[in-house]
């Protein structure tokens, strides 16, 4: 359920950058979700477009466009840099366990794309 506090929290950050750039609408934002984040996108589309479908608000039917980022190992012994697979944490060329570079946990507001 903590996808509507996010989608409360998105919809005030996109409508104000929307102000400030004086557009007629949003057209749609860009985001970027670790694998690791425990953020169901569909989830949290349906409460922005909830909390976006009145009239008044410059988000109402902006597409959210989610890019999946996995979670990133890199090998201390071969070098490998590789996303596990699962709970299997070993580097696919040697069999080692690598060293976590990017937990995945990330949620960030790429772009947000609006109408004049």
């Amino acid at each position: 359920m903590h996808e509507l506090s996010i989608a409360q929290h998105l919809v005030q950050v996109v409508e104000s950058h929307a102000r400030e750039a004086e557009a007629d609408r949003v057209v749609a934002v860009d985001l970027r979700l670790g694998a690791q984040s425990h953020v169901d996108a569909d989830s949290l589309r349906f409460h922005f477009d909830l909390l976006t479908r009145d009239d008044g608000s410059l988000a109402q039917g902006a597409e959210i466009r989610v890019r999946r980022v996995p979670m990133r190992l890199r090998c201390g012994s071969c070098g490998t840099d590789y996303a596990p697979e699962g709970a299997d944490y070993r580097c696919p060329d040697c069999g080692e366990v690598g060293e976590l570079q990017d937990v995945g946990d990330d949620l960030i507001l790429e772009a947000i794309e609006v109408e004049p």
